[in-house]
Order: structure tokens, then sequence, then C-alpha cells
């Protein structure tokens, strides 16, 4: 996206803020603190985190260290989405209060479809307003409740006819160990799956890969020349048609072969600034890796998470790991390494810390 490209949208009240927000975020929060980050009038960060997540000590204030570490000269606009109207100000006075003197800050309370503001000015939110309807002009994503996120990343139940499926497409596959066969076909998989264009989360869930290419780009991708390959096709040109394809493969296989392509739909919607599809694919990943070591492909997308690493990093970490790729990866890219480059450092944390648990990269950028 070019600074030409940017969505500029001007607003006057608090209202219009209101119908804006959940365009960023990704659907309507519920129960949650919203972290809007601005710096000269441009969003660059959206934030959402489940309040309960951050009432413990300290946890707000980590939640706005990381980001501001990040945007030391950034403004903050903070809502706390809650009919609990205590909880929702003591959050908003605390988090407003440890950003004093680093930020100038505005904090608002959503209850429903009403806002207030701290002097208890009220007012009544148009989900249909002319802000919200030009966010959704602009391409905008909106789906009605993080559970209807996580659906749209659900898995296909593991049936003995798609279990013999998959034994079938098994035995087409290359050798484990015929690394060159198998970035072949995963490069070629690729390039015939990928859509014209993305369809949207909100749309119902259409396979639009072929059930036996979905099993093949599922195994395929757990080889990690194969993942690497796969990750190092996506570009912040065509990140959302990879979200598309790679959501396509997770809704068709079983859930113990989804890992690789959750990881794979994360990153592609990191990369395009869908910060709450990121989220959601890492927590499935996560999940179905459940008490095991997660893998460092998995740990890699958490932290851009965690550390709201911006999408627009992800030109320069892609040089890094394009020069630090096996050969025959770079081969069947059809490409030669680019030289390194610096890149913002990622401090390895724990991975999927409670307070940062549904904390989203950054939304597509808007100026206001």
């Amino acid at each position: 996206m070019s600074e030409h490209d940017i969505p500029r949208l001007r607003m006057h009240h608090p209202g219009e803020v209101a119908e804006l927000i959940p365009y960023l975020v990704g659907f309507t929060p519920e129960e949650s603190l919203v972290v809007i980050v601005t710096r000269n009038g441009r969003v660059e960060v959206t934030a959402r985190v489940d309040l309960d997540d951050i009432q413990h000590p300290g946890a707000t204030e980590d939640l706005l260290d990381r980001i501001w570490a990040r945007f030391p000269d950034a403004d903050a606009f903070l809502v706390a989405y809650t009919d609990d109207h205590t909880t929702g100000w003591n959050t908003l006075h605390r988090a407003d209060a440890h950003l004093s003197g680093m930020a100038d800050r505005q904090t608002m309370l959503i209850d429903a479809d009403t806002w207030e503001l701290p002097d208890g000015e009220t007012g009544t939110i148009d989900p249909d307003g002319q802000i919200a309807t030009q966010a959704a002009n602009y391409g905008l994503k909106l789906r009605p409740t993080r559970a209807d996120l996580q659906a749209a990343f659900a898995s296909a139940p593991d049936t003995d006819q798609l279990a013999t499926r998959v034994g079938a497409v098994l035995d087409t596959l290359p050798r484990p160990h015929d690394t060159e066969a198998i970035l072949t076909l995963t490069a070629d998989l690729i390039s015939r799956s990928l859509p014209d264009e993305p369809a949207r989360v909100t749309d119902p869930p259409q396979a639009h890969v072929p059930l036996d290419d979905a099993i093949k780009l599922a195994v395929l991708t757990q080889n990690p020349s194969a993942q690497s390959l796969a990750v190092l096709t996506i570009t912040r040109d065509n990140a959302p048609e990879h979200l598309a394809l790679w959501r396509d493969v997770v809704n068709q296989v079983p859930a113990y072969g989804a890992e690789a392509p959750l990881y794979l739909a994360g990153m592609a919607a990191w990369i395009s600034g869908d910060g709450a599809s990121a989220a959601v694919a890492l927590d499935r990943s996560v999940d179905l890796n459940h008490g095991e070591q997660p893998t460092g492909q998995v740990r890699l997308l958490s932290q851009l998470i965690d550390q709201v690493v911006p999408p627009t990093a992800w030109e320069a970490i892609r040089g890094d790991v394009l020069a630090a790729a096996d050969p025959r990866v770079r081969a069947a890219l059809c490409t030669t390494p680019a030289e390194p480059e610096a890149w913002e450092t990622i401090t390895p944390t724990p991975i999927r810390r409670p307070e940062a648990r549904d904390v989203p990269p950054p939304a597509p950028g808007i100026a206001i």
C-alpha cells in the first residue's frame, strides 16, 4: 500500500471514532481494551486484549510499554468495551496514568451501542454511519464477532472417508528426503492454487483448492524447506491471496494436519495487516501443538504479534530469511540470495503470555 493508497477519513466527534474501531480491529470487540496508536494523524497500530487478561498488576502497563517501545512518539486513543463501567474506567485510568508524559491520550468507554467520555458526555453509535460506510468502501473487513472469525479457521471433521483420502494422497507424494522434488511440487501447487482475488473472511467457506491438492500442501509444508518456500512466496502485494489459499487448506484438512497451514495463514494475515486473523490463526496453531515445544516458525509469528512489529517490516525480514535459506529453496523460488538487511530486533519472549493473548499486529494504515 503506497502513501497515496492510504484511506483518509475525517472524524469530528467520538461517535465517529466508535464507528471506525470495529473495522480497525476486524470485529466488534466485547469485554476488551482497544488501544489505537496514532502518529501525525495516521493510525499506526490497533491492538485489542481481553479485559480479564490485563487486570492483574502490571499487565496493562506491560502491554503499553511494548507498544510505545516501538512507537515512542505516538499518541493514544484508549477504549474499553464493557458493560462493567467500574472495571472499564479503572482500566482506562490505569492506562491513561501510565502513558502520562509519554503520549497525548483520549479515553472512551463503549457499552453496546453507547459511548461515554470521562466528563460524562455520552452518545449513540450508528453502525451504518458515514465513517462506517467509508471504512467498508475502503475494503476494511468487519466480522460480526471474534467467534465468527475463529470459525473461519476451523478444520474439517476427521471422518473415515477423509482419513482414507489422506492415506491415498500420501502414497503419491515424494519421499521425505527428496527435498528437490518436495520443493518443486510445493511451488507448483502454490502457483496454481492462489486465487485471482481473496475471498472475504465473512463469506461462507468455499473450497477453491481441490481436496487432494489441499492435503498435499498440508503434508508438504510440514517439511521445513517447503515451509520456508511457502512463506517466502508471500509478499506485501499478494499476502491477501495467500491468506485465502492457506485458510482454504485449513478448512479442508483434519486438525492433525492443519498446524503448518495455520502458521502460513497467520503469516499471510500479519503481512497483509489483518491482525485479527493473524492472532486467531496463531491461537489455533498453538492449541494444536498443546503441551509441546512450539516450532521456531510459530515462535516467530508469536513474537511479531506480541512485540507489535508492523507488517512493513516484512520486506526486510524476508530478505534476511531468503539470504539464509537453503540454496535449494532459493532455486525453487527462481531467485538469487538477497543481501542481508538490518531489521528491527525481536527479543524472544515466552510464547502466548496471557496478557498478550489477543493483541493483533497493526491494522491496515488509515489516516484520520
